[in-house]
């Protein structure tokens, strides 16, 4: 089954921001809530209250962390040098809440009720 092209023409992506969970391939440029299409190498953020380019060498650092197997413990070595926030999301795309222990700077572990594989976005 081919899966269906949405069409995001003239829509405001701040308001779609929760609809992309995927690689999304821009044909032409992209802008942001200030209204700039960013410059050459920058990446498009949020701070969630606006979507805004930003120089790779000043955004804020972020981490993905890929829980494959299921599982109530997720330990996770990030090597943000910081007690980020996190976001996890399982593997069928809802968000659930884990109970955040932070063992050090660089490495933190979850706990959450059920047994589930996801991923955690840490920032």
């Amino acid at each position: 089954m081919k899966k269906k092209k949405k069409n995001w023409k003239g829509k405001n992506v701040a308001e779609l921001k929760s609809e992309f969970r995927e690689d999304v391939e821009v044909k032409k440029k992209v802008i942001d809530s200030t209204g700039s299409s960013g410059d050459n190498g920058d990446i498009l953020t949020t701070t969630g209250d606006a979507i805004k380019w930003v120089d790779p060498a000043v955004a804020p650092a972020t981490y993905t962390h890929t829980q494959a197997g299921a599982s109530t413990t997720w330990t996770i070595n990030h090597n943000l040098n910081k007690k980020p926030s996190v976001t996890l999301v399982t593997s069928t795309e809802a968000v659930i809440i884990g109970d955040v222990f932070y063992n050090s700077d660089d490495q933190l572990t979850v706990t959450i009720s059920h047994a589930n594989s996801g991923k955690a976005y840490l920032n």
